[in-house]
């Protein structure tokens, strides 16, 4: 069980527990100031020898007299060692005065030797697909990409309207030092993200760099020929420092505290 609460007064748990060797339930609340502020979600997760079942719950309610919220259905199975194929089904409602949303996504993942690569199609056309692999036993890098097919499966797409496409690729590497890990990533709207952590005997440091630096606008004027004007560049950097108490600390702890005082010689 872990809990924090911030300076704003935002508090998060998550509690983890073990039915059995093969069923999970994890559970994690976030409560902050302010109305329709909370969160509760509850996954649970069964690991069979060739297929693994899962049923997520995003704040489920029967107080209005219905059943409200987000419930997420996913099974993957093993088609051989290597492919796994599987589905995902997501049923929510927001409100009772507001009908069910359901939607079905399929997936595909195969598993080489030092690599994975997966793919995703969502209901409304969507698809994701990812590549990961192991250069070295220190290096690891990966590439994902996301693309959407807006008006794909409405009735605009049918009749011969505007199918609108966005897609957005990432790549990212993870290099493993003796006391540290760096990860790094860059995605193709210029967005850059680094995340550094070292360890110092029971003390773990954790330093995050967020940063979009490729964004500009451009502004069309009568009297003038086209101007480029760049944004103002948004960044975001955070430190974050853990201390871990481990057993042998906690014993030393204990037995001093217990230990009778000493004596002071006047």
């Amino acid at each position: 069980m872990q809990g924090n609460i911030d300076n704003e007064g935002q508090l998060s748990t998550r509690f983890n527990y073990r039915w059995s060797p093969s069923l999970v339930t994890k559970t994690q609340i976030q409560i902050a100031p302010g109305p329709n502020q909370a969160m509760v979600q509850f996954d649970n997760e069964y690991t069979g020898n060739d297929f693994t079942a899962s049923l997520k719950t995003l704040n489920p309610s029967l107080i209005d007299g219905g059943l409200t919220g987000i419930f997420i259905g996913s099974y993957l199975q093993s088609v051989t060692p290597s492919l796994a194929l599987g589905l995902e089904s997501i049923w929510q409602r927001a409100a009772l005065n507001q009908g069910p949303e359901t939607a079905i996504s399929y997936c595909a993942k195969y598993k080489g030797s030092d690599w994975i690569a997966s793919a995703q199609l969502a209901a409304g056309g969507a698809i994701s697909t990812s590549y990961w692999r192991r250069l070295t036993d220190r290096v690891e890098a990966g590439v994902d990409l996301n693309l959407q097919f807006a008006g794909l499966s409405g009735s605009g797409g049918l009749m011969g309207g505007s199918i609108r496409k966005e897609g957005v690729t990432t790549m990212g590497a993870k290099y493993d030092f003796r006391m540290s890990t760096f990860r790094a990533q860059v995605d193709s709207t210029g967005k850059l993200s680094c995340l550094l952590e070292k360890r110092v005997s029971q003390v773990q440091l954790t330093f995050a760099a967020d940063m979009d630096h490729f964004k500009v606008r451009v502004f069309s004027l009568l009297s003038s020929p086209l101007l480029t004007f760049p944004l103002q560049q948004q960044a975001k950097i955070g430190l974050a420092i853990s201390i871990d108490a481990s057993e042998e600390l906690q014993e030393q702890q204990e037995l001093a505290s217990s230990a009778a005082p000493a004596q002071i010689p006047f």
